[in-house]
This record gives structure tokens, C-alpha cells and sequence, in this order.
């Protein structure tokens, strides 16, 4: 997930950072394209020339920038969604030495209050606050990443690609997503939920014990449990309340699994309806917290139907699970995936790269070359074709998110429907509609994450690439998946999970606006 969209033309909208490092020897570009005029920047003439003052101070210092066209974005700025804003300027420091200096600089020449400013890791934000027609400040290039002591130091640029290989070295692991090219900044500061990992562990954000900040001013502070604790709980789900430029993320490790266990099951929609006449979904709470159920809804190019997945993932055995599935939600449901021979008993790797392209699930070394910017230029060379269309490739989107209650079954049934009714659409093969469960340690750890959390999450995307064809039925489809979500939906948390936010103001938090005032230092 992509960091929040900073607004330095208000004082009401706040910056919101994503996360980096150090490193040395940064390099500068000269600016793109033909320059534009005072007015067509969004400044006055007086204020262009303090932008021209940061434009030549950058370059001093060696931090590469760039002057956009406005139309064309360069690869360091490009974002997931394709409808993103095109920042008007990009400065891409490569270490905390030149996010700190280019924060200065910002707040020396007063263009916090003329210039909206947004911090990029990944770029795979749902509401493109990664970006803005301003500056944005593009961290792809501090992607340093260690492990030691049973901590993974990460710079915020560093993608979930990268971190994988890591991890994988060292035998480690931490609750994250699936998706390779989501930046650490964004993923770690205000989501992280794992298939397989997070029931027992907790989501990724609930992992964070430290880092780095540069606040707005320049000025860096380290934070831990004794040093600035506010601010490491605002770095758990809630992008470090925007005071700053997380340029470090430190996270708690566990030992690799040796083993993990899944099947993903395909089944009609007769099979789903006893699925909800057995109440499944609400039933697999009882389950240990070592196993994690879900239903994903999609289609497929060898059946006109939708398919319906019936996902397990496990930290038990395969006959472990499988006797854990009878016991709770019954021989019924459990006669779905009962043969122990369809189910995979393997590395947590392998199941980190099932969406992964054959070549790269062949070479899974390839992962440390990987970066944001070749995963938007090339997604078939690291994605299968189904997985690059339905949600990893760049386009157009629509994505929206709920919490909802645990006994939602019936949701799923109308959801099926929903997705047969549309079975002709071209758009078929790029949804998919997911409802998955929660708890367990995630739960437990609430006290220590800033965002309010629920039990079970449903969560919908769409995608195309043709705005004038295909935008108008693609929303309409979507207000429609998401009036059935909503039906369930969980009024407890009040907002949001905050790595599926579409909006902006699902980020507004009160207890998050105390701590930004604390270190907020643009305009003192």
C-alpha cells in the first residue's frame, strides 16, 4: 500500500509519509521538458521563485529531481492506479541524508504552504494519495533491507518482491501481503494481513517495534518503545499519523515455518449453498488460529461460470487440518476437502509465489532484482496472466473494502449471483470479490495498533484499461458488489481497514491528528 497524499496548501489536510534509509552519493538529473509558467504549477509568481530556489538547492545537493510534462509520467513517479495525479515535480532521494534535506528545504522556502506534497514508496495505493499535482517525494530508490537479531531493518522503498527473497535467505518470516510490488512503506505503516500467517501472528503493522522518522522540518527522531511511543503506535496501521518521512521500519521476526499447508478448492454454486446452509464461515472461527478460511469469488478462461474458491491455509499438517475441519465445521463441509493428496504440504515460499509468472516461480531468485518500476513495465515477467489482469497489472480500478460480521454466509450467495449475472461482461476476468477471516492474534493485538479492526474482512476490486468504454459500468457493477458487502457489513470498527482505504478521508482519526500536532513542524 502506498502512503497517504500530503496537502501542504492546507492546514486542515495533513502530509501523510510513506517510508527509507541512508545511503550516500546521490545523483542529480537536469529537469525534464520545457519549464511552465508560474500559473500553470498552481503558484503564484512570487512563489515560483522559492520553487526555483528548492530546484536549485536540490540539484547542489545532488538529490535528483525532475519536472514533469503533466501528461507523461516518468517510471519513478508511476503509480498502480492509472487514473493516479501526475505530480508536477518528483524528488527522489536515495538516503534519510536527502529525505531530511529535501524537508528542509520544503519548509525553508515556506512551500508547505503552497504546494500539495505527497510520499511515494510502491505506488499501489487505492486512493492514489501517493501522488498528487504537487511534489511528490519518490522514495523507490531506498530499498535497503537486513536482517539481524530477529529484526528485518527496511528501508520503505524496498518492495514485497524484495522482502520475500530476504526473508527466504534467512529463514525468517512476518505477516505481509501477496502482492510483489506493494513498497514497504505504505504495506508495513498501515496494513500487512497474511493469508496463512496473520490469524496466529498478527497482521504485518502489528509487527513494527521501531524505526526512523524525518519530520516535516528536516529533523529525525528514532522511535521505539521508550523513545517517541506515540509515535511507533501511529506507525502500526495508521502511516505514522503523517507526521513524517518514515525512512526506517523495523520489524519483529519469526522462524520460517517448516512446512505450510493449503487447498484452494473450486466449487459450484450448489456446493456453496451448503457451505452457507452450515454456516462455514462462521463456524471456522472456532477453528485454531493456525488455520485461516476464506471464499474468493472470480472467473476463469475454461468455465463461463464463476468460480468459487474455498481457501485453507494451515500451519498444521494436512491430516491435522483436515481433522480440524471436521471436528468444527462438520463432515459436510469437511467432505469438500477431504482427500489428504489434493492439498499442498510445502515451504511458505512456495505459496508466496503462487501468483508469481512460470519463469519467476522457476527462478524465485529473480525477486532480488525486482522493483516497483519494472513490475509496472513488465508485469507478465513476474505475474501469470489471471493474477496480472484481476489485480497486479497497472490500470484503471475500482476497490472498495468492509468490514463484516462473521456470520455473513448469505452474502456469499448473492455475491455468486451477482458475478453469474455478468458472466458475458468483457470485464469478467478482472474482478474478484474476497471475504476472509480475522481474529485470533489480531485481535489480541489491537491495544498496540492504531486502527480499529474487525473480525472478517469482504473486499472487491474490478479493473480496466479503456475509461471511455469500459469506467461508467465498471462503478456501476461496483456500487452494486458493494451495497450486497455492505449488508454484512460490521459497524463496530467505524471505518475502513486502513490498507483498503479508497478515500481519503477514511483515514481521518482524532487520536492520529493529536499526535501529528505534536511533531507537525511545517509551519513554526
Amino acid at each position: 500500500m502506498a502512503s497517504l497524499q500530503a496537502s501542504a496548501k492546507s492546514k486542515v489536510h495533513k502530509p501523510i509519509a510513506g517510508p527509507s534509509l541512508y545511503d550516500r552519493g546521490i545523483k542529480a538529473s537536469p529537469l525534464m521538458g520545457r519549464a511552465f509558467t508560474p500559473e500553470e504549477n498552481g503558484l503564484d509568481p512570487g512563489e515560483w521563485g522559492n520553487m526555483a530556489l528548492l530546484l536549485r538547492d536540490l540539484k547542489q545537493r545532488g538529490i535528483q529531481v525532475q519536472e514533469t510534462d503533466r501528461r507523461n509520467v516518468p517510471p519513478e513517479a508511476i503509480m498502480h492506479d492509472r487514473g493516479a495525479p501526475i505530480p508536477a515535480f518528483v524528488i527522489s532521494p536515495r538516503s534519510e541524508w536527502g529525505v531530511a534535506q529535501t524537508l528542509k528545504l520544503l519548509k525553508d522556502f515556506k512551500l508547505y504552504n503552497q504546494l500539495f506534497v505527497s510520499v511515494k514508496s510502491g505506488g499501489h495505493g487505492y486512493f492514489n494519495g501517493a501522488s498528487c499535482s504537487g511534489v511528490m517525494v519518490n522514495l523507490g530508490g531506498m530499498t535497503g533491507r537486513r536482517v539481524a537479531d530477529n529484526m528485518l531493518f527496511l528501508e520503505p522503498g524496498c518492495v514485497l518482491g524484495q522482502i520475500v527473497h530476504s526473508l527466504a535467505r534467512h529463514r525468517k518470516a512476518v505477516p505481509h501481503g501477496d502482492c510483489f510490488g506493494v513498497g514497504a512503506g505504505g504495506h508495513f505503516l498501515t496494513a500487512g494481513w497474511d493469508l496463512i500467517l496473520a490469524r496466529r501472528y498478527g497482521l504485518g503493522c502489528q509487527s513494527v517495534i521501531g524505526g526512523r522518522v524525518v519530520l516535516w522540518d528536516g529533523s529525525i527522531v528514532d522511535v521505539d518503545e521508550k523513545n517517541h511511543p506515540g509515535l511507533l503506535h501511529a506507525m502500526r496501521g495508521g502511516a505514522a499519523a503523517g507526521a513524517g518521512v518514515v525512512t526506517e521500519i523495523r520489524l519483529r521476526l519469526i522462524d520460517e515455518p517448516v512446512l505450510v499447508t493449503w487447498r484452494f478448492t473450486r466449487i459450484n454454486r450448489g456446493q456453496l449453498a451448503t457451505c452457507v446452509a452450515n454456516n462455514a464461515f462462521a463456524n471456522a472461527f472456532n477453528l485454531p488460529r493456525d488455520v485461516s478460511v476464506s471464499f474468493r469469488i472470480h472467473f476463469e478462461l475454461d468455465q463461463l461460470e464463476p468460480v468459487c474458491s474455498f481457501n485453507i491455509a494451515s500451519l498444521l499438517t494436512a491430516d491435522e487440518t483436515i481433522h480440524c475441519l471436521n471436528q468444527h465445521l462438520g463432515a459436510e463441509i469437511t467432505s469438500l476437502v477431504a482427500d489428504p493428496s489434493m492439498w499442498n504440504e510445502k515451504p511458505l515460499a512456495d505459496l508466496r509465489m503462487l501468483p508469481a509468472s512460470e519463469f519467476l516461480a522457476a527462478n524465485p531468485e529473480m525477486l532480488s532484482e525486482v522493483s516497483s518500476t519494472a513490475l509496472h513495465e513488465d508485469p507478465l515477467v513476474y505475474w501469470k496472466q489471471a493474477s496480472s489482469s484481476r489485480e497486479m497489472a497497472r490500470s484503471f480500478f475500482t476497490s472498495i473494502s468492509h468490514w463484516v460480521v462473521q456470520r455473513c454466509e448469505t452474502m456469499l450467495l448473492k455475491l455468486y449471483d451477482a458475478f453469474q449475472s455478468v458472466q458475458t461482461e468483457p470485464a469478467r476476468l478482472r474482478m474478484y470479490a474476497l471475504i476472509i477471516q480475522g481474529g485470533g492474534r489480531i485481535s489480541e493485538l489491537q491495544q498496540d495498533c492504531c486502527m480499529p479492526l474487525g473480525q472478517a474482512l469482504a473486499r472487491f476490486e474490478l479493473h480496466w484499461d479503456n475509461p471511455d468504454k469500459e469506467e461508467r459500468w465498471c462503478r456501476y457493477f461496483t456500487d452494486n458488489i458493494s451495497s450486497i458487502i455492505q449488508s454484512q457489513e460490521d459497524t463496530g470498527p467505524g471505518r475502513p481497514y486502513r490498507g483498503d482505504i479508497w478515500r481519503e478521508d477514511q483515514a481521518l482519526d482524532d487520536s492520529l491528528d493529536k499526535i501529528l500536532q505534536e511533531y507537525d513542524r511545517r509551519f513554526m
